[in-house]
């Protein structure tokens, strides 16, 4: 049982997960090009770090996931470097979330 495991991770993923992985670089591209974001894209540096992160975390999740052999460094790597990408966008977006609150505050002041 474990043996097919091991072959099945050389095989790379499953046709479910790669078309996941592409469905997901899609969105990522038409979120990019779409004026609708989480952080406005006229925020200097801001605006521009979530259209890139979301687009470097869903390239990186498809190199990941067409990778042939799941278990090597590469994609072990790859896989590291998505999650810090992951938790710096959420950070990014959590400091511009507390940016606007403390600028509303001081207008309604």
């Amino acid at each position: 049982m474990e043996k097919d495991h091991e072959i099945a991770q050389m095989n790379g993923a499953s046709p479910f997960q790669k078309g996941l992985a592409i469905f997901f670089v899609i969105v990522s591209l038409l979120y990019t090009a779409s004026p609708v974001d989480m952080a406005p894209d006229t925020i200097p540096v801001l605006g521009w770090f979530d259209d890139f992160g979301l687009l470097a975390t869903a390239t990186l999740n498809a190199v990941q996931q067409f990778s042939s052999n799941q278990n090597s460094a590469m994609v072990k790597i790859v896989k590291y470097v998505k999650w810090l990408m992951i938790i710096a966008v959420v950070i990014a977006v959590l400091l511009l979330g507390g940016l606007i609150a403390a600028i509303v505050a001081l207008i309604v002041k």
